[in-house]
């Protein structure tokens, strides 16, 4: 249990200069080729090249460096995270990208900061989950990854229980809650009740610049009718459009984020809820500095 009374641990912060210069994104951008052991390099049936891929029960990871630990010791506890998700990989449904004018990391600061949704998502996100985050929002952290899971309202709950029963879905967890898996440096893999999986990938395209892309699956249970069949496809254009409109809503804060970062005069200060930000910073941080 966390103990909110405390001041929390402080960070240091990559400065400024990695968010707007672009020599530096050059330099960041060797670093993770070069240190980075494994990297997400995408799902089993994608035209991803190469003889050092490893399936991790269909998300595909490259092996980048020569030494690099197995798979499963490189992600920690969240490889078990990623294999029970992988079993709705069999149902896509739906698939689409964003670009934002705004630095790859702030993406990332963006969808780990758990506390953003009351003002960025006040009619999407934050209505969905459970008020009392003291009780109900666990995080676990093992070095640059991580895992936020939050108890559903139970509004919600019981919405997505009709769901599952009219719309003839399968569940790959018992399980109310939303949860987010962040496997650095690019990939965050979102579920709700524990049937629909959100896969997202952050794809750097210059200092300034970032691409956003994300497909959903959503598995049946294999005993889906008529009548259940047009009831999903109703529902799939539903949450198609609704995880659209979270992404719509990210986008103007992250750009102005990429606009003010340049006015910083420091770095700042993370909360409690906000470490698993200094983690990736910290981890940014050890790979530029190796030679």
């Amino acid at each position: 249990m966390l103990n909110f009374d405390q001041a929390p641990p402080r960070h240091c912060l990559l400065p400024h200069r990695w968010f707007t210069d672009a020599s530096a994104y050059v330099l960041e951008k060797g670093a993770l080729a070069r240190h980075l052991p494994w990297r997400y390099a995408g799902l089993a049936g994608d035209d991803v090249d190469g003889a050092d891929l490893v399936s991790l029960g269909g998300f595909l990871f490259r092996q980048q460096v020569p030494d690099a630990p197995p798979l499963a010791e490189w992600l920690g506890p969240f490889a078990a995270d990623l294999l029970a998700r992988a079993t709705a990989l069999d149902s896509p449904v739906a698939q689409d990208a964003a670009v934002f004018a705004a630095n790859w990391k702030i993406l990332v600061e963006n969808t780990l900061d758990d506390f953003h949704g009351p003002t960025v998502h006040p009619h999407t996100i934050h209505p969905a989950v459970h008020a009392d985050w003291r009780q109900h929002l666990s995080t676990k952290r093992a070095g640059p990854h991580s895992r936020s899971s939050w108890k559903l309202a139970d509004a919600t709950a019981a919405w997505w229980q009709k769901l599952v029963a009219r719309g003839g879905l399968r569940r790959f967890a018992d399980q109310d809650r939303y949860d987010h898996v962040f496997i650095f440096p690019d990939l965050y893999v979102a579920s709700f009740y524990g049937t629909m999986v959100i896969v997202h990938r952050v794809v750097p395209e210059a200092v300034d610049r970032s691409r956003l892309e994300w497909r959903t699956f959503l598995p049946s249970n294999g005993l889906v009718d008529a009548k259940s069949a047009s009831f999903r496809r109703g529902l799939v254009a539903m949450l198609s459009a609704a995880a659209r409109q979270v992404i719509e809503e990210d986008k103007p804060l992250c750009e102005q984020v990429q606009i003010a970062r340049a006015a910083a005069i420091g770095p700042g200060i993370l909360g409690w809820r906000e470490q698993r930000i200094g983690d990736v910073h910290a981890m940014l941080t050890q790979l530029l500095e190796r030679p």
